[in-house]
C-alpha cells in the first residue's frame, strides 16, 4: 500500500473493515487532528497536545516498531482513511505489554474499538516478546465506561486501581487466575 506522500507503508494486521499500518512522516496531520481534539484527550493522561509533541510521537513510534517491531500503529479504514491509532507501550513499570486505542470521534459507536481490540489481542498472543511478560494489560479511567465495555467484550478482567497510575484502572487479558491478584501490587477488584 502507499501513502499520501508516497511512501510504501507496511501492514501490520487486518480486520474486517480495518488495516493497522506503520506509521510515516505524512501521518503528523491525522495524529495532530486526534490528539488536539478535547474530547478525544479527555481520557487520556497526557491531555491535547501540541503539533510538535504529535510530530515526536510518531518519531517515537516509528523508532519503536523499528527496533521491537511492535509500538502504537496508524489505523485506518479500507479506503486509507484515518480511523486512529492503536498498539502497545510497555505497562508502567511492569514487564507487560499494554494495549492502547484512540480513535476519531466519527467512527466512534460503530463497533470498530471492539474489532480492533479483538485483534490486536490475537496479535499479542501471536508475537511474544521474550523480554516480557505474556500478560496483556489495559489502563483506563474509572468515568470510561465505553473503552471498559470494550475490554470486557475482548475478555479482559478487572483487576482494580493501578498501583502506578492511581486515577486509573488495570484489565488483563491472558493470566492464569491464581496469579492475577498479584500481578505488580494490584489487588484483584471483587466480581
Amino acid at each position: 500500500m502507499t501513502g499520501d506522500d508516497g511512501d510504501t507503508r507496511a501492514i501490520v494486521l487486518r480486520t474486517e473493515r480495518l488495516r493497522v499500518t506503520v506509521w510515516t512522516a505524512g501521518d503528523a496531520d491525522d495524529l495532530h487532528r486526534l490528539h488536539s481534539d478535547p474530547a478525544v484527550m479527555r481520557q487520556m493522561t497526557t491531555g491535547t497536545q501540541t503539533r510538535a509533541q504529535t510530530r515526536a510521537r510518531i518519531d517515537t513510534w516509528i523508532a519503536e516498531h523499528a527496533a521491537r517491531g511492535w509500538s502504537k500503529w496508524r489505523v485506518e479504514d479500507a479506503t486509507g482513511g484515518f480511523v486512529g491509532r492503536a498498539g502497545f507501550g510497555q505497562a508502567h513499570h511492569t514487564g507487560h505489554r499494554e494495549l492502547g486505542y484512540l480513535l476519531a470521534p466519527s467512527r466512534w459507536g460503530a463497533g470498530y474499538a471492539t474489532e480492533l481490540v479483538a485483534a490486536l489481542v490475537r496479535w499479542h498472543f501471536s508475537h511474544p516478546d521474550a523480554g516480557l511478560q505474556s500478560d496483556l494489560l489495559a489502563y483506563v479511567f474509572p468515568t470510561n465506561q465505553a473503552s471498559r465495555r470494550v475490554l470486557v467484550k475482548n475478555h479482559f478482567t478487572l483487576l482494580g486501581p493501578s498501583p502506578h497510575a492511581p486515577d486509573q484502572l488495570v484489565y488483563i487479558r491472558g493470566a492464569n487466575p491464581l496469579r492475577r491478584a498479584a500481578i505488580d501490587g494490584v489487588r484483584a477488584s471483587e466480581p
